[in-house]
């Protein structure tokens, strides 16, 4: 029994871990292309920051390709094992599925342990680093909201659209001002406009040569017959400010990025004014990041009980298989998170609900695995 559990145990660890990793790597290649993309195309965003942006990804990712790839592998080995007829031949030898179930659950509570300190601390840290990074990149090189070929709208107040821009120089500037509506007031063109930053004052100047405006009636910017020309200039500055931009792009310490102990010191001492005294969103993410943790465990029970009776070892049937389980689970968890406000619906129950069924299903299906 030492053999063969040993055995089951490293096919397990080499199966898991070259799952996750692929798992990882491909949904780390979604979010580079998702949030990073733009920065590497159009913001001249130095390597070594893109690479500090992409590492911060790899932690916040593991939360869900952990139990996903666990789920792969078992579904494989089992797989393989039901097809081979091995499980016949143990069944024979007097071995049934319960005792081969027990590195399984073993192995399934330490990639359970491991999951949970990535979901409790290394996982929101992570994201939280993730966004700081952005931010500062963005905050810290203004200049890049300024694209050729593309309408601009961060800026409050008003939109631009430059046909081409070279340096800190754009060519073919159009500036409409917009009221809260975004109905234009005033619309501004110039043949060329030079970018200056000025970071203390947090402000762009924008030199805007050539240029000619018309305005338009603040009460009934739709009317087109108050449109008047305004003046023209050879060389005029136009001012940017970037006090509500900053405003917005400054990270603050949500709860999604807080760690389980900052989490906990929240629902202990009570320590968030902005959510009044609704409670419920607090301890609905503190039961998401335990649930999550246990989803481990979960998919292993369902897993290996599933690949008996599908009796198959290709590739694509587990892919497919595990692909459903995990769709299936993670509907339930973000229905609970949807309704995290919803204090009378009990949401910080109801993410409990996925491990509920899925060990349930998984339990029965065992238990039917080994009467036959």
């Amino acid at each position: 029994m030492k053999t063969l559990y040993r055995l089951l145990f490293l096919d397990l660890l080499k199966i898991s871990l070259t799952s996750t990793a692929i798992l990882t790597f491909f949904l780390v290649l979604a979010n580079v292309f998702r949030d990073v993309a733009d920065l590497i195309i159009n913001h001249e965003v130095p390597l070594w920051v893109i690479a500090k942006l992409v590492l911060s990804l790899v932690p916040f990712v593991l939360t869900f390709t952990l139990p996903w790839g666990l789920l792969m592998a078992v579904l494989f080995l089992f797989g393989r094992m039901s097809q081979d007829h091995e499980l016949i031949a143990l069944k024979s030898a007097g071995i049934g599925i319960g005792p081969l179930l027990a590195p399984v659950i073993w192995f399934a509570l330490a990639y359970s342990l491991f999951s949970f300190s990535i979901n409790a601390y290394v996982g929101p840290k992570s994201r939280h680093a993730f966004k700081e990074i952005f931010s500062d990149v963005l905050l810290q090189n203004p200049l890049s909201f300024f694209e050729s070929g593309k309408s601009i709208d961060q800026f409050d107040g008003f939109r631009l659209y430059a046909g081409k821009r070279t340096g800190a120089r754009l060519h073919d500037v159009y500036i409409w001002e917009v009221d809260s509506s975004l109905r234009p007031l005033r619309a501004i063109r110039a043949d060329e406009a030079e970018i200056n930053a000025d970071m203390p004052h947090q402000r762009i100047i924008l030199t805007l040569r050539n240029s000619r405006q018309e305005e338009r009636s603040v009460a009934n910017p739709e009317d087109v017959q108050s449109i008047v020309a305004g003046s023209r200039a050879l060389q005029v500055p136009y001012e940017i400010s970037l006090g509500t931009l900053f405003d917005r792009l400054t990270v603050r310490k949500s709860i999604g990025l807080s760690t389980l102990g900052e989490i906990g010191q929240q629902v202990l001492g009570r320590q968030a004014p902005s959510l009044g005294p609704n409670a419920t969103p607090i301890l609905t993410e503190l039961q998401k990041r335990l649930a999550i943790s246990l989803s481990c465990f979960t998919f292993a029970i369902v897993g290996v009980p599933l690949a008996i009776q599908v009796h198959r070892r290709e590739t694509s049937v587990g892919v497919a298989l595990s692909l459903g389980i995990v769709l299936a689970y993670y509907a339930i968890v973000l229905l609970a998170d949807a309704l995290k406000a919803k204090t009378h619906l009990f949401p910080e129950l109801i993410i409990w609900m996925p491990n509920l069924v899925f060990q349930t299903i998984g339990f029965l299906l065992i238990w039917r695995v080994n009467r036959r």
